[in-house]
């Protein structure tokens, strides 16, 4: 089964450019806060982040969602890095025990 777009390099290139610049931006709120800064948790935001990011990119492949699209919440995944893991996580795994989410 062929995917249902192809997307492109610049679509892609735009959204990794995000998710680099959200992981930054929240990192540089949390000095602003009072937190100090370290090289070490900022590789590491980066990293969470990114892995954040690209879930995110194939979503947006998936539903072939526009560019600027992609690139906005690929900036806010990597804004909230873990978060986003965790929340997606959640919602699988209740996915993948038959539960269904309460809407209610």
């Amino acid at each position: 089964m062929p995917y249902k777009s192809d997307p492109n390099l610049w679509s892609i290139l735009i959204a990794f450019g995000m998710t680099l610049v959200g992981a930054i931006a929240s990192y540089s709120f949390k000095v602003l806060n009072g937190e100090a800064f370290s090289w070490r948790t900022m590789c590491l935001q980066l990293i969470v982040s990114i892995f954040a990011g690209l879930i995110m990119i194939m979503i947006a492949i998936h539903y072939a969602w526009p560019q600027e699209v992609t690139g906005g919440v690929c900036g806010m995944a990597g804004w909230s890095g873990s978060s986003l893991i965790k929340a997606l996580e959640g919602r699988f795994l209740s996915k993948a025990a038959g539960k269904e989410a309460d809407n209610e």
